[in-house]
């Protein structure tokens, strides 16, 4: 059977999301070759962008702790901009620092600080006070809950992107909020967030997340051989023996199979998948 560790960065890039730099509304951030120098946040709109860029790069070569050190002082020198919010968040993520990725991720998308405490008051995502500097946040005295309207791609790769932190700490019905939440709010990118949620599942060995998601992924874009594969696996993990030895699936998981080996004969997880129908004695479709 397949090794979850050995492919899951692969499986990850399979559904990479891209965030479009922005700004406040009407007010466009342009882009820049230019590579910055780590120095203190400036109000114009290029170091802002150039800063922005540099993060990106940073996470990208999964340099997440210089992503976030940009990322913490545009933030406490500019709090009002959204994009900050969210690079920085990123960055908490890829460092597994979830508290902190989680309250920048909750800030970018303006939700009440308030009843997001209250939410978590007895949880292990509301953040330490030590650890997660609220008065970075703070402009007059007051939170910041910015007014400005998200962009579809800000919200959903924010709400994806808690949906990913909830996964992969254990807190499975807040991840599927959250997910739906990422598809709500932008419709045009839904295969592509109930992929991921299908792979972080996976990943984490939640297979009936794993095989929610995979269906929902499906009925958005059926053309995605992979979804199938995650499908017929989530089910196989709850396959039986007869007598013999013969396993014995459950429904739908040779379909799912099937199906994978239909749109892509000779992909990753193509041997697997014959393995598994071999196994229970069904013929394999595919070259």
């Amino acid at each position: 059977m397949i090794n979850r560790r050995a492919n899951h960065l692969l499986l990850t890039a399979f559904f990479l999301v891209s965030l479009p730099i922005t700004s406040t509304p009407g007010q466009a951030l342009q882009s820049s070759d230019t590579k910055p120098k780590a120095e203190a946040p400036s109000s114009t709109v290029e170091n802002v962008n150039a800063q922005l860029v540099a993060a990106r790069l940073a996470t990208k070569e999964k340099r997440y702790a210089d992503s976030e050190a940009l990322m913490l002082k545009l933030t406490a020198g500019k709090p009002e901009l959204i994009a900050p919010w969210v690079e920085l968040g990123l960055a908490q993520l890829g460092e597994q620092k979830f508290p902190e990725a989680r309250a920048s991720f909750e800030v970018a998308l303006g939700l009440d600080p308030a009843s997001i405490d209250a939410a978590h008051a007895n949880d292990f995502y509301k953040p330490d006070k030590q650890q997660v500097t609220y008065a970075s946040r703070n402009t007059a005295g007051g939170f910041v809950i910015n007014p400005q309207s998200r962009t579809p791609d800000i919200k959903g790769i924010c709400w994806s992107s808690l949906g990913e932190i909830y996964l992969r700490t254990n807190h499975i019905p807040e991840a599927q909020k959250a997910y739906d939440e990422a598809v709500k709010a932008n419709p045009a990118k839904a295969a592509l967030f109930l992929g991921n949620e299908t792979i972080i599942s996976f990943q984490t060995g939640n297979t009936d997340t794993q095989l929610a998601a995979a269906d929902k992924a499906i009925a958005v874009d059926p053309s995605r051989a992979m979804l199938y594969y995650f499908k017929g696996q989530a089910l196989a993990s709850k396959a039986t023996a007869d007598p013999s030895g013969k396993m014995i699936l459950p429904p739908g998981c040779a379909e799912a199979y099937q199906k994978y080996l239909q749109l892509d004969p000779k992909g990753q997880f193509a041997n697997d998948a014959k393995g598994v129908l071999t196994a229970a004695g069904i013929p394999t479709t595919g070259k």
